[in-house]
């Protein structure tokens, strides 16, 4: 079985670019940048940079929405944030969240419908790659 290219037979990318917000939370505190804030600016250029040769696959996770809270409590997350709801593969979201960990290779999108993190989850492979550039820009960003 072939995997599906994140980017080109589904346009995911367009849902990270038609976000109008973006949450960074670091270690339980968070804070909201515009679409046209630098800070915005800043983790969607690496995020978009980090999944440019990604690769969907198939997802076996399921996010349970008080244990997705409990676990934003430590580390550093990003949700991107829709004007209206969307739906991928049948699957609908006002948000995307994103555990970001320098050493990923991998990782979930958990989908936040209507404020609840619950239900299946979006998962990409980054083909070799890390979540280092994206975890630089958000360590660079202060949320104090």
């Amino acid at each position: 079985m072939s995997t599906i290219n994140f980017l080109q037979d589904y346009r995911l990318y367009d849902f990270f670019t038609n976000s109008n917000r973006i949450t960074l939370y670091k270690n339980g505190k968070s804070k909201t940048f515009e679409k046209d804030s630098q800070e915005y600016t800043e983790i969607l250029d690496a995020f978009l940079e980090m999944i440019r040769d990604s690769n969907e696959m198939p997802a076996f996770g399921v996010s349970l929405h008080d244990l997705t809270l409990k676990a934003m409590q430590a580390g550093v997350w990003i949700k991107f944030q829709f004007p209206e709801q969307m739906e991928h593969s049948e699957m609908p979201f006002n948000g995307l969240l994103v555990q970001v960990d320098s050493t990923f290779q991998g990782f979930n999108i958990i989908r936040e419908v209507d404020g609840q993190y619950s239900g299946r989850c979006y998962y990409l492979d980054l083909n070799g790659g890390t979540m280092d550039g994206l975890s630089n820009a958000c360590e660079k960003i202060k949320i104090d």
